[in-house]
């Protein structure tokens, strides 16, 4: 039989045991359940945080689209109006309009030499060299004109001389031009 004495010691110790037992399953709790909880509910609102600052972002950004829209539709109508390339090589008209343009801008000595066309992969270009005469006022405006045409050209080179060299004092403005240009199509298929 256990006496007084031995049954207080038996349950001090059990009350030391079971002490001993909760601060450990605190201590597991804290470890194992609390402290990893914690660290994902923070690592989740950190992500909450960083998506809705995505969100904000994407929303102003959203907000821009309509005026974007409306510049691509800008955009689009200028491209629409811009220089294309031809499918085919049509000389004869481009040199019907540049003759005109010469005509128009009161040009002496016009002539045309067109030289090999030249094969790219996207297209094709055909080198023509004019020499004309004319006031300089003239062949200034003949210029400017060639590149208002409706045809892709690139003007490659021009050269300006005076048409009476021994004469320089005379001041009637009278050049003689060479230019070569080049005009551009689609190469055929």
């Amino acid at each position: 039989m256990l006496t007084l004495q031995n049954q207080i010691k038996w349950c001090s110790r059990l009350q030391w045991w079971l002490g001993g037992t909760m601060l450990l399953l605190w201590a597991a709790f804290l470890l194992l359940g609390y402290h990893p909880i914690t660290k994902r509910q923070a690592s989740l609102e950190q992500q909450i945080a960083m998506l809705q600052s995505e969100l904000s972002t994407s929303t102003s950004k959203a907000g821009a689209l309509p005026q974007v829209a409306g510049e691509v539709k800008i955009l689009r109508l200028k491209l629409d109006g811009a220089k294309r390339l031809p499918k085919q090589n049509d000389l004869a008209q481009f040199i019907r309009d540049i003759t005109q343009l010469s005509q128009q801008s009161s040009l002496k000595k016009f002539q045309y030499k067109p030289e090999p066309r030249q094969r790219g992969q996207l297209f094709c270009q055909l080198p023509v060299k004019l020499t004309f005469e004319g006031d300089f006022v003239n062949v200034f405006s003949f210029l400017r004109q060639t590149e208002t045409m409706q045809r892709l050209t690139r003007t490659r080179s021009i050269a300006l001389s005076t048409k009476d060299r021994n004469d320089r004092t005379s001041g009637n403005g009278n050049v003689k031009a060479e230019v070569s240009m080049s005009i551009y199509f689609s190469p055929e298929e």
